[in-house]
């Protein structure tokens, strides 16, 4: 839990900006919002499911 904790920390803090030293990239209430949800609910756009789905069906090499 607290690993979780401190990644909810980090991803709500607030303004927007984008820090080079730490990697780390501050989103807006709104966007940290929309994050959660579908972190919660799982992806929706047909376009990425559809896509996502090609990737897991491609063979990798070392399968041959």
């Amino acid at each position: 839990m607290k690993a979780k904790a401190k990644v909810l920390d980090i991803l709500h803090l607030t303004g927007r900006t984008a820090s080079t030293e730490d990697s780390r990239t501050i989103l807006s209430e709104k966007e940290f919002k929309g994050l959660l949800r579908q972190l919660k609910e799982g992806e929706k756009d047909p376009k990425i499911l559809s896509a996502r789905q090609k990737l897991e069906n491609l063979k990798t090499l070392w399968e041959n």
